[in-house]
């Protein structure tokens, strides 16, 4: 006996210590380092590169399209909400099994001995038997059974529901990140362009003085401009370097990818000159999935109202069973007590809890409660959508407005450029008059940029307010009568 338990006692030592006991951090000053032999900290360098769809030819400019297509099957977002989607439906299939009836098998041998003293006879004998066991949920007077499949459904839908909207997300996410690559290019293609102006001055100021026509206060003067030139340059170029970053995490790639993308059409979206807002307010309602998941989520919420309540009404089952024992006796006084027995039933139960501390009336509160709040909750957020509807198309009215008018800026500052150049040559204004027309060419370069950036940005989010953001959607909506085609919208020569 004392040999078995110390080799028992070697066999527990030996599963303790393959156990892994991390120990915590020694101090609140000291940060804990983990084990250097941990597999996990050996693939959490790659894990996340792992599985990423790259573009077919990453050296050529990318589309929009190619951009959506990337960042659809790279999304952990919409891989998250397709998983939760799929465990919904799980859950309904776990709900249409309470209209199937339980069948369970029990079985297994036993030995029992019974010592009879000071008289009687001894037992001794084993006893092998085997059964089933069949419990049917005819009726829940409560229906408790049906709003369970109810509830399981709507929360499918609800989930559903989700997975479109995450989609939605993504898709502004790599509109907003795309056009914010663009922008960061025309700033830097304006930024490098009033570098060039501000070099030719630099070099005109240095020409007069050479010829005794201008003072070194205009060199000066025309340096300071050149270095505010350089230093808007090198800003540009940082925020392309971000704006790209962004892209690449939009896409659902890690931030060291290199994307290159392709311009845009030069048409601007238009937006219709009559829209019934009211209208298009109602369509977001209907049709946005964030507050169709909302309106799913709410009808579950209802039924597990149901499905609380129907504790409190009896259920009617259909039970049934069959089995068997087989005994068998030992010992030569035991002999006439070996049998074998087989049985069978069916019947009818009904089971009514009638009283269990109120638990069932408090849940069943606590379930009204519940959805009352997810009432509440999709009130909020219909009321959201309709603002945020109205904001975006008067964003987008206000950009389009705006794009015109930089347009005409930058045309006029152009020709104010020229005109101030061609004077400060031939000596009949300062360099101080040109200084001033070349910043405000510089401005006009980079509001005209951003002014087309914003009616793309404003037309993504308003599209994606009324919900109709998907995978090749169009740019715009029917051009209304009386707005600028894009070949009014010109350009100035220097742009």
């Amino acid at each position: 006996m004392g040999f078995g338990w110390r080799v028992f006692g070697l066999l527990c030592l030996g599963l303790l210590a393959g156990c892994v006991r991390p120990s915590p951090p020694a101090n609140p000053e000291t940060p804990w380092t983990p084990p250097a032999d941990r597999s996990a900290g050996k693939t959490a360098d790659a894990a996340w590169r792992a599985g990423a769809t790259l573009p077919a030819d990453p050296a050529q400019p990318q589309s929009l399209a190619d951009l959506t297509d990337l960042a659809l099957s790279n999304s952990p977002n919409t891989r998250q909400a397709w998983h939760n989607a799929r465990q919904a439906r799980a859950l309904v299939d776990q709900a249409y099994g309470y209209l199937l009836p339980t069948l369970t098998a029990t079985g297994g041998p036993s030995r029992q001995v019974v010592n009879a003293h000071p008289s009687g006879s001894d037992l001794n004998y084993a006893d092998t038997g085997a059964g089933l066991q069949l419990n049917y949920l005819l009726i829940n007077f409560g229906g408790g059974r049906r709003a369970a499949i109810e509830q399981a459904l709507q929360t499918v839908y609800a989930a559903n529901h989700a997975f479109n909207q995450s989609m939605q997300d993504v898709l502004l996410q790599i509109e907003l990140a795309y056009y914010s690559v663009i922008i960061a290019e025309g700033r830097v293609a304006a930024a490098k362009a009033t570098l060039e102006d501000a070099t030719a001055v630099l070099e005109a100021a240095r020409a007069k003085l050479d010829a005794k026509l201008g003072t070194a206060l205009d060199v000066l003067q025309a340096q300071a401009s050149f270095d505010q030139a350089n230093f808007r340059l090198a800003e540009a170029e940082g925020n392309l370097s971000n704006a790209q970053a962004n892209l690449a995490q939009a896409a659902g790639l890690p931030g060291d990818t290199q994307l290159a993308v392709r311009q845009p059409a030069e048409e601007l979206p238009g937006v219709p000159a009559k829209v019934d807002l009211a209208r298009l307010i109602n369509d977001a309602i209907r049709q946005r999935p964030d507050i169709a998941s909302l309106r799913a989520d709410l009808a579950a919420k209802e039924a597990a109202v149901t499905v609380q309540s129907s504790a409190l009404w009896p259920s009617l089952y259909l039970n049934g069973g069959v089995g068997g024992d087989d005994f068998h006796p030992y010992g030569s006084q035991n002999q006439n007590l070996s049998d074998r027995q087989f049985a069978y039933g069916v019947g009818l139960s009904v089971q009514w809890t009638l009283f269990d501390g109120m638990q069932t009336q408090a849940a069943t509160r606590a379930a009204k409660e519940a959805a009352e709040m997810m009432r509440a909750q999709l009130r909020q957020a219909e009321l959201a959508a309709s603002a945020e509807v109205w904001r975006d198309y008067y964003n987008l009215v206000t950009a389009l407005r705006k794009s015109r008018f930089s347009d005409a800026y930058l045309t006029s500052t152009n020709a104010a450029y020229d005109l101030a150049d061609e004077s400060y040559r031939a000596g009949l204004n300062s360099l101080l008059d040109l200084l001033v027309v070349q910043s405000s060419l510089a401005e006009a370069r980079s509001q005209q940029v951003t002014s087309r950036n914003e009616v793309f940005t404003a037309f993504a989010n308003l599209i994606h307010a009324v919900g109709r953001l998907e995978k090749g959607t169009p740019n715009h909506f029917p051009t209304p009568a009386g707005t600028p085609s894009p070949a009014t919208l010109t350009k100035g020569s220097r742009s």
